[in-house]
């Protein structure tokens, strides 16, 4: 649904409790640049694949931890970290292309040497975190805006029904919603006609759906990336409406 929960604060929470904190940074990382520092956990999990890389997962872990955890692990496979996670061969070209992800994040902000004066250059050069963090920015301002169109359009079309909280609070450009009297999957499928992906289901998030009474159909995700343009946007709101009103 979008949601941007106080991780710093869930932390301490469970610090208060002595117990470790293991935080599922899968969807918040392609919208939000990850500082696994503010937030102090002491492990961090996502997947490349959200962020335009291949599918591998990433692991952050504080050093001492990952050295005293008890791991399945080869015999002759070194007992240092990280590599005693590894049960084996590692997935050399999808770290490969989890880096080249990164790098692509990265390079966006490429686009704004152009405006540079050439005598200001050197100090203008960025380290990969701060070319991040300045991408990451453009991209959450402009995924807000894109989130409100979506949102606004969307929350004008009876018969449609939004989760999550709404522009403006903390959140990411993703939406969960249903159309009535149409489940979840058969609207993914019309929308697919006219060219519009878009997935249903629970996603993984069973009991979220329960709570909100979708636990049988399910929810259909909507998401603004990188690449998302306004048109497409108001492609997926006019889809929508077309399906609520049944000429679909």
């Amino acid at each position: 649904m979008g949601t941007i929960n106080d991780v710093a604060r869930a932390v301490a929470m469970a610090y208060e409790a002595e117990a470790l904190a293991f935080v599922d940074a899968v969807h918040f990382a392609p919208h939000q640049l990850v500082d696994v520092q503010a937030w102090g956990c002491d492990f961090m999990v996502g997947s490349a694949y959200k962020f335009h890389g291949p599918h591998v997962g990433v692991l952050f872990g504080k050093r001492e931890l990952l050295r005293s955890l008890e791991v399945t692990k080869l015999r002759p496979a070194p007992d240092t970290v990280p590599e005693r996670l590894e049960a084996g061969t590692q997935n050399h070209e999808g770290i490969v292309g989890a880096a080249a992800a990164v790098e692509f994040l990265a390079g966006l902000a490429k686009e704004e040497q152009e405006w540079v004066d050439p005598s200001e250059l050197d100090a203008w050069i960025m380290t990969r975190r701060q070319r991040l963090a300045t991408v990451f920015h453009a991209l959450h301002t402009r995924g807000c805006a894109l989130l409100e169109r979506l949102w606004e359009g969307c929350g004008c079309i009876p018969g449609v029904r939004l989760f999550g909280p709404p522009p403006g609070a903390p959140r990411t450009p993703t939406i969960a919603l249903v159309v009535a009297n149409v489940p979840a999957i058969e609207v993914a499928i019309r929308l697919a006609r006219r060219g519009i992906f878009a997935s249903h289901g629970d996603f993984y998030a069973q009991t979220v759906a329960e709570r909100l009474g979708q636990a049988r159909d399910g929810l259909l995700r909507l998401g603004c990336a990188c690449y998302t343009t306004e048109n497409e946007v108001d492609r997926v709101v006019e889809s929508l409406r077309a399906i609520a009103q049944g000429h679909d």
